[in-house]
């Protein structure tokens, strides 16, 4: 009797220990197969991220017919071959920055020195040549705006590595940056300007508009009488012959 017994409960617990397994044998399986198809969703996604990325145009620089910098995604091929068009635009936005004032100074003026080669840039840090202006305009309600009006490239040519000495002449208009009045333009300032710009090649690293400025000079002449005595006493008549017509040399 007693070895009946013994085999009923070796019987008994041989049961229970396969039921367990099986048990664990199932949840094991769950387990495995939901990390799987986990598993085979991060890949699937990874792929798909993957090939997105590597379906898409790389972004390359462009200029639109007013020398403005447009940045796009494409095939087609870049002149680094610096352009008048391209230059006058240039030097118009960095003078507007860089002479011009704003509520938006200090945004301006960081526009502004990233268009300088970096030994220029830190010789007008080291000075701090901006920041009496900077405290002065910032939040105000006063803009200006600039127009080159006459450019002359006096020597250096437009392609990379070239060294472009250039001066030129334009309009400083003043008025509210927010005219609530309707007032419009308060006062115009002719500007005289010479610069030495670096011809680069295109390049988000180095100059996404293939210029920089290596030196730069300008100086505010009020009205038309002084700007002409000015560039008569300096030799420079020529910048004020048929001043009325823009002409871009």
């Amino acid at each position: 009797m007693k070895n009946g017994r013994n085999d009923e409960l070796q019987t008994f617990f041989s049961m229970l220990s396969a039921g367990n397994i099986q048990k664990i044998s199932r949840r094991f399986s769950i387990l495995m197969t939901l990390a799987v198809v986990f598993m085979f969703f991060i890949t699937a996604s990874s792929l798909l991220f993957a090939f997105a990325v590597t379906m898409k145009p790389t972004p390359v620089i462009a200029f639109d017919r007013d020398g403005r910098r447009v940045s796009f995604s494409g095939e087609e091929t870049l002149r680094n071959e610096a352009t008048v068009v391209r230059v006058t635009r240039f030097l118009s936005d960095f003078i507007q920055n860089f002479e011009g004032v704003s509520p938006d100074v200090e945004e301006d003026l960081t526009a502004a020195y990233n268009m300088l080669t970096p030994k220029f840039r830190q010789i007008l840090l080291d000075r701090s040549v901006h920041k009496e202006k900077v405290e002065t305009w910032k939040n105000r309600n006063f803009k200006t705006d600039f127009k080159l009006t006459k450019l002359k490239l006096l020597k250096g040519s437009l392609s990379p590595g070239s060294v472009l000495t250039v001066e030129g002449i334009g309009e400083m208009s003043f008025r509210n940056a927010v005219d609530y009045a309707n007032e419009g333009v308060q006062r115009k300032d002719f500007v005289y300007f010479s610069a030495l710009l670096i011809v680069t090649p295109v390049s988000f690293d180095i100059s996404p508009d293939g210029l920089l400025i290596d030196f730069y000079k300008g100086s505010t002449l009020g009205d038309l009488r002084s700007l002409r005595a000015y560039l008569l006493e300096n030799g420079k008549e020529y910048l004020i012959e048929d001043e009325k017509e823009e002409v871009f040399e």
